[in-house]
């Protein structure tokens, strides 16, 4: 095991460790050598839940899973859910058809494309709902108030004897930067956002997946 005094590696999926939503073999091989050094693997992420649970093949590998940007637990060796938030109000769905703007509800969270952004935001001012929309490149994610990757990742931190200056986050986006700012080490892929990467410690040269790849082989592991 690597003496390091951190002990999860946590990363947000689409753009970080997935290109187009899938994990090649390289990555997941990468994940398994930290995973095998002693390190617990996690992804926090703005997919939905059920939708990463049919893209990922590989999610047995996972200690934990933060799904719907924070919205919900998944512990995949006990194939244990634990929600942290209930769906959006039935008010304020029947307002989003009311004004026929689209939507997708998640298991928790819904999700707009970002052009319909601000016509929810004046909804939700207009009949304070207890909600709020984080932006991520072209969608708006729905979720209820105070719910975010960061809040998600400090609820499961409690399932594990870890404190949060133990967790490498690593992301490539705007809805990373809550999440990052909650860990003790930050790391960027080679294509990450500019705000993202001046968060970041350490930043990758490859993008997405062989991003972690380099940053497991050259740094974590070295």
């Amino acid at each position: 095991m690597i003496n390091s005094p951190f002990k999860m590696l946590a990363t947000d999926y689409d753009g970080t460790i997935a290109t187009r939503g899938k994990i090649t073999d390289n990555v997941a091989k990468a994940l398994l050598q930290a995973k095998n050094n002693g390190f617990l693997i996690a992804i926090v992420t703005g997919r939905g839940f059920d939708d990463l649970l049919r893209i990922c093949p590989q999610i047995k590998l996972f200690d934990l899973i933060v799904a719907e940007n924070g919205a919900i637990l998944y512990f995949p060796s006990q194939d244990k859910i634990e929600p942290l938030a209930s769906n959006p109000p039935i008010e304020f769905i029947a307002q989003l058809m009311h004004h026929r703007i689209p939507f997708y509800q998640n298991t928790i969270m819904a999700t707009v494309r970002r052009r319909f952004v601000k016509k929810v935001n004046d909804l939700i001012d207009e009949f304070k709902f207890p909600i709020h929309i984080i932006c991520h490149k072209d969608y708006g994610l729905i979720l209820p108030l105070g719910i975010n990757k960061a809040k998600g990742l400090e609820k499961a931190l409690l399932h594990f004897d870890i404190t949060k200056n133990q967790v490498i986050g690593v992301g490539d986006a705007e809805n990373d930067l809550d999440f990052l700012d909650f860990c003790g080490f930050k790391v960027a892929v080679g294509n990450a956002e500019d705000t993202v990467k001046a968060k970041a410690d350490w930043i990758a040269t490859s993008d997405e997946g062989e991003g972690m790849v380099e940053f497991i082989q050259e740094y974590l592991l070295a």
